[in-house]
């Protein structure tokens, strides 16, 4: 916990020295960017605000609900976070649904005609997975780049990445192929690839985007922190346990707002969104980033929530799942008529 916290003090003080003023880290919480949003509403001349809003965008969206009930129109919330979670529930959830994910995409792999690295039933390819990912902690593979091997975390971050997209699990079998030795040598590179990708890495070295960064900073701000070092090592265990091959990319989210040193004061709790608009809320069931039992909680708090439910896998559903999820959201969104009640795709 004490590293995270440390890392955190760091990049919150490169990411100050980079904001002007540097006080607006102060502000960068979800209700001060729905009031914004209100603003942008009434520039645009819009009565009320359509909104599709995807993972933290379920967040943002419904704080607008909450705040601005009789501006809100049409809105569909994609892979939701249930706002009465905490930082730590949020972190186990996804412990849980990061893992459950590997297990889809072994399964996957193995029943492909493809050919697959991952021999045996289930649980021993995700074993091999797990080995696989250990071993480079002593040696990290080569790669095409000589000054970049595949290390450990980037390892993790490649396979990791790979669960918020079905799309690219035909690259992870095919960089797992190459990682594990099976076609040659172990050659790190199609892994490196699919980490770097992930992350927005460019050839350059230069990153296309701060998503990670700021979404942290923002969470920060959404999220008090609770707990203390002893607590935090407590749930870093269950974290660890409930998730063996991710639980190291996700450990001690309260530690690093500590560190970080913009701190909340903000309650987390239900969200219901009186007076609102009905407000359409996507679930999917092999979500690992938002678990579907969040989809199914925001829609159970909204007062006007209808939960639509995609069995898929990957990180929510609208523009890569089906006709049947498109059909539902784009009815609503352009004529406002809701999909039957209990819809599953």
């Amino acid at each position: 916990a004490a590293a995270t916290q440390e890392r955190a003090q760091k990049m919150g003080e490169a990411c100050a020295s980079k904001t002007s003023p540097a006080g607006l880290l102060d502000h960068i919480d979800t209700i001060s960017a729905a009031k914004d949003l209100d603003i942008l509403r009434a520039v645009d001349g819009q009565q009320a605000l359509t909104y599709l809003g995807f993972s933290y965008g379920t967040y943002l969206g419904a704080t607008y609900a909450e705040l601005f009930p009789a501006n809100t129109g049409r809105l569909v919330l994609d892979g939701a976070v249930d706002p009465s979670l905490s930082a730590a529930d949020l972190t186990l959830g996804q412990a849980k649904g990061f893992e459950a994910s590997l297990r889809a995409y072994v399964q996957n792999c193995q029943s492909s005609k493809l050919g697959c690295p991952l021999s045996g039933d289930v649980d021993s390819g995700v074993s091999q997975v797990r080995e696989f990912l250990e071993s480079t902690k002593a040696a990290p593979l080569p790669t095409s780049d000589d000054k970049r091997p595949l290390t450990y975390d980037l390892a993790v971050y490649g396979v990791l990445g790979s669960m918020y997209q079905t799309q690219l699990w035909p690259s992870l079998t095919l960089a797992l192929s190459q990682a594990m030795g099976k076609v040659g040598s172990p050659d790190g590179s199609a892994l490196l690839a699919i980490a770097d990708a992930v992350s927005s890495r460019q050839s350059d070295g230069s990153y296309s985007g701060n998503g990670a960064e700021a979404l942290m900073a923002v969470n920060c701000l959404d999220y008090p922190v609770q707990g203390d070092n002893a607590s935090w090592e407590e749930e870093a265990k269950a974290v660890n346990e409930a998730s063996p091959t991710f639980g190291s990319q996700l450990l001690y989210p309260d530690a690093y707002c500590q560190g970080w040193g913009h701190t909340s004061s903000r309650k987390r709790e239900k969200i219901t969104a009186s007076g609102a608009a009905p407000i359409l809320v996507v679930g999917t069931t092999g979500d690992p980033a938002t678990p579907y039992a969040w989809s199914q909680a925001l829609a159970d708090q909204l007062e006007s929530g209808q939960l639509l439910t995609w069995k898929g896998n990957g990180h929510t559903a609208y523009g890569r799942s089906n006709d049947c999820v498109k059909k539902a959201v784009d009815t609503y969104l352009l004529n406002g008529t809701m999909p039957d009640k209990g819809l599953t795709c």
